[in-house]
């Protein structure tokens, strides 16, 4: 591939961590627990805490590709 291309996809996998974290906040926002009802507070903090390592690990591996594609852009063939 170009390194032209492989900077452009670094790029985009580095915006697609923004969308990730927003999800993030929203699945928080919504197993909140509220006066009117919702979850239980346990069930809401086993949510959080599975939200935190799922989205936590995908960011993660996003910009950890990012960089690995950026390393290759400049011709760097080193393994992280």
């Amino acid at each position: 591939m170009s390194p032209s291309l492989l900077r452009l996809l670094s790029l985009v996998f580095m915006v697609a961590a923004l969308p990730l974290l927003g999800l993030y906040g929203l699945l928080l926002m919504i197993s909140t627990p509220n006066a009117t009802g919702g979850m239980e507070p346990i069930v809401a903090t086993v949510c959080y805490v599975a939200f935190t390592g799922i989205f936590g690990a995908l960011t993660v591996v996003v910009l950890n590709f990012s960089r690995q594609l950026a390393r290759e852009a400049k011709g760097e063939y080193t393994t992280p």
